[in-house]
């Protein structure tokens, strides 16, 4: 812990980030895996992601100019209806940062400022033939990324209205980092939030409440073994490194804490699902002892066999977002 503060730092790893060229999606490669991660996200506090601006919501007898709840009108059962979501662009958000985080990867975005800050060799990825693992992954400047990511729908009568602290804009003097960000003259590293209860507080938010699930499905094309064990590490599902991952607004005041439970994976392609015509053969869902241990395979790949995870980064990420963090509440007060 960082002091009171409810934050701390995954350190860059040691080396720079290891850059490739990325294989493309003109073509299915039948020597690599494509497919779909079905998902469940259980929400461990409540989840909110802003729609970009608040409207007044009644509460009993009261009404509450609430910031709103990010939501999208769906077809079902005939009629069209507003559902509340994560979207699935703050999904991938999410992941990213943990990728970033856990592997040689660049640091992307950057204010002027801040440059002189970020260790040597670790600028964000140019070129298309010089890609880091997360850049690969994810998407870069003139590169489409191989994952994409579904919007998760919430279960009816799953918005709460919750009052929470007020949140400020973190060095907000604007000049460059503040102390408590540096070690000597470089930046400590990558910040992630704790797990907490939420404290009360006279901000009024609409959120998905806690212990709804949402279904969730991440499509990936032309991803190794190694590959897809690091995109499945960063959903928190090593075997021997599992965490909930944090999303969405009010991260400082414990909103977004969320677990993520592989259901099954389906995969559409491989060297086995290939026809010699280059035609998709029949699929293969993995689900339960299958799914185990083709999860096992992929991230041993992942952070032995191809090394593309930093094992101290991950351990380090791993206490910072340990769920007995949700046995402490969140500051309520400026911090």
């Amino acid at each position: 812990m960082n002091g009171e503060k409810p934050y701390d730092f995954v350190p860059f790893p040691k080396r720079r980030p290891n850059r490739e060229k990325g294989v493309g999606q003109d073509k299915l490669n039948p020597c690599l895996l494509s497919g779909t991660l079905e998902l469940t996200l259980h929400t461990l506090t409540p989840v909110h992601v802003g729609l970009g601006y608040s409207d007044f919501i009644k509460a009993g007898d009261q009404e509450y100019l609430a910031a709103l709840q990010a939501s999208k009108p769906i077809r079902e059962e005939g009629t069209t209806r507003r559902r509340y979501l994560i979207p699935g662009s703050s999904l991938k958000g999410a992941v990213r940062s943990i990728v970033e985080a856990i592997t040689r990867s660049c640091i992307r975005i950057t204010q002027g400022r801040h440059r002189p800050y970020i260790p040597q060799g670790y600028g964000g990825c140019m070129s298309v033939n010089d890609l880091c693992i997360a850049c690969r992954l994810f998407g870069a400047q003139d590169y489409q990324g191989h994952v994409s990511f579904e919007d998760a729908v919430a279960p009816r009568g799953s918005l709460v209205l919750l009052g929470t602290p007020l949140l400020w804009t973190p060095a907000r003097g604007g000049r460059g980092l503040p102390p408590r960000y540096l070690q000597g003259n470089q930046a400590r590293g990558r910040k992630f939030y704790r797990h907490a209860r939420p404290p009360s507080g006279v901000d009024p938010r609409a959120c998905i409440k806690s212990g709804a699930e949402l279904p969730l499905r991440i499509h990936f094309l032309n991803l190794s073994e190694a590959e897809l064990g690091v995109l499945l590490t960063a959903l928190g599902q090593h075997p021997d490194h599992p965490f909930p991952i944090k999303l969405g607004g009010g991260k400082p005041v414990g909103l977004g804490s969320v677990q993520v439970k592989c259901q099954r994976i389906n995969l559409l392609q491989g060297a086995d699902a290939l026809k010699a015509t280059g035609r998709l053969g029949q699929s293969q869902t993995l689900v339960g002892d299958a799914l185990d241990k083709f999860t096992t395979r992929c991230a041993q790949a992942a952070d032995k066999l191809d090394k593309l995870i930093d094992g101290d980064a991950l351990g380090k990420l791993k206490t910072i977002l340990k769920e007995a963090g949700l046995q402490e509440t969140a500051p309520a007060d400026p911090y």
